[in-house]
């Protein structure tokens, strides 16, 4: 069973809120291992050699040194990666608690439609406590709203590259469809209510209809959401809902 460590990754490797990069050399002895296969693991990566730089920064003496240097928000990536029997004995629970809790956000997150939601840290749908559904929600909210940042940034890339004459990327109709419409109904409603309405658009998509992802989505179920959302459209716009079919 995965527990709650009163560690945390910032404490046992001595980082600094002000910090920008980490010393590889620095952290590594923090965990008691050899950073040169480290250093060699981090440049074959192709995310982490992304964020390593060379700088100048305090060595293990106070004194500075050119050292190679990884972005601070690559170091939770890198760290879930090392083997927790090969660090020191205080930092291996925290090493093996985040290798576990970044599979299980790994798997809500890109867990495709329709699949069951038990991971490394979550147990089957029917014995999951109040506070771990309420933990599964919460990660479908955040990934529909990852996702809606995401496609909202294609598209406008598309548009762009269409009057410079280039190709737009090939995405999914069903999630343009859905990321369009999305973006029409917060901002109108939201031009209205004065409030930002992609968070309560995400939790009704989630918890009426089910949808984790907008890949590939049921039809059916898209289009109950579609319809659901101009709804709300109208009811902004003052508009009537149309009759219903006899």
């Amino acid at each position: 069973m995965q527990h709650f460590y009163n560690s945390e990754l910032g404490q046992i490797l001595a980082l600094d809120p002000n910090q920008t990069y980490a010393s590889i050399p620095v952290v590594c002895a923090m965990l008691e291992i050899p950073h040169a296969p480290q250093l060699k693991r981090i440049k074959a990566h192709a995310t982490l050699a992304t964020g390593l730089r060379p700088l100048s920064v305090p060595n293990l003496d106070g004194e500075d040194e050119r050292q190679p240097c990884l972005r601070i928000d690559l170091i939770p990536l890198w760290v879930a990666g090392l083997d927790p029997k090969s660090v020191s004995a205080e930092a291996a629970p925290v090493v093996q608690a985040l290798s576990n809790e970044m599979a299980s956000v790994l798997w809500q997150s890109f867990r495709p439609q329709g699949f069951e939601t038990n991971d490394q840290l979550l147990p089957n749908r029917w014995e999951q406590s109040q506070a771990e559904v309420a933990y599964r929600g919460a990660l479908a909210v955040a990934n529909l709203t990852r996702e809606q940042m995401l496609l909202e940034r294609q598209l406008s890339a598309d548009v762009e590259a269409r009057e410079m004459g280039g190709m737009s990327a090939e995405i999914e109709a069903n999630a343009v469809l859905l990321a369009r419409t999305v973006r029409r109904v917060a901002q109108v409603v939201g031009e209205r209510s004065r409030r930002n309405e992609y968070p309560a658009i995400f939790d009704g998509l989630y918890r009426q209809w089910g949808i984790t992802t907008y890949r590939r989505m049921p039809q059916a179920r898209l289009s109950e959401a579609l319809a659901w959302l101009e709804r709300w459209y109208g009811d902004a716009l003052g508009e009537p809902e149309p009759m219903p079919d006899i």
